[in-house]
């Protein structure tokens, strides 16, 4: 009669002591933190002895686009933009997620092809659409995609996606060599020895675009 008395204990009991032992796990286990390059750091761009700029792990117009899918993963899009008119044809790779420590953004880079090269791109492409700012964006053929994996990259844009505070740029960025208002009326500012230009959008995220021209 004693046994028969015994209260077995409620399922969602079982269920709640078990979320609390999984949460106590959890907790109890120290997230693994992998060491960042200081070099891959936004704000430690750099020219070297031979006048190569060095940002975000890549050598601008040494660096291939294969060789910055080691870095920042094979998540990629390739694409090829114009003019409304098809003029000022240029390549890029859009890295839509990566990391760089605690930094999530996107990056895309800008590869390096003949004018020549890019006309032909252009006639194989496979789909063509406009974009918002009235240009064209050129889906390009799946051999064309293979081939510029091996293109040089000669500019790359970063865009965080937490915007950054006055405070952080200030203390990483320093003060900019100038600024300017440009035609899209935005504020820029350059940093010459970073080969940074820091684009400033008040309802946006902010574009770091770097270039061995700055």
């Amino acid at each position: 009669m004693a046994d028969s008395k015994k209260r077995s204990i409620p399922p969602f009991l079982i269920v709640l002591i078990g979320s609390f032992l999984l949460l106590a796990l959890f907790i109890s286990i120290e997230p693994q933190h992998e060491e960042v390059d200081e070099a891959m750091l936004p704000w430690n761009s750099a020219f070297d002895e031979q006048g190569n700029l060095h940002a975000l792990g890549i050598t601008l117009k040494h660096t291939t686009l294969r060789e910055a899918m080691e870095i920042y993963g094979k998540d990629v899009e390739l694409r090829l933009f114009t003019d409304h008119d098809g003029s000022n044809k240029s390549a890029e790779a859009y890295f839509p997620t990566v990391f760089i420590g605690s930094i999530k953004a996107a990056i895309a880079v800008r590869l390096i092809a003949s004018p020549e090269e890019l006309e032909a791109v252009y006639n194989r492409g496979a789909k063509i659409s406009p974009t918002g700012s009235g240009a064209k964006e050129v889906k390009m053929s799946s051999a064309d995609n293979l081939a510029f994996l091996d293109k040089t990259i000669s500019s790359i844009t970063l865009i965080p996606r937490k915007n950054l505070t006055q405070r952080a740029i200030d203390m990483r960025f320093g003060e900019p060599d100038y600024k300017e208002k440009q035609d899209d009326q935005l504020d820029h500012w350059f940093y010459k020895q970073r080969g940074l230009e820091l684009i400033i959008d008040p309802e946006g995220p902010e574009a770091l675009q770097y270039s061995s021209a700055k």
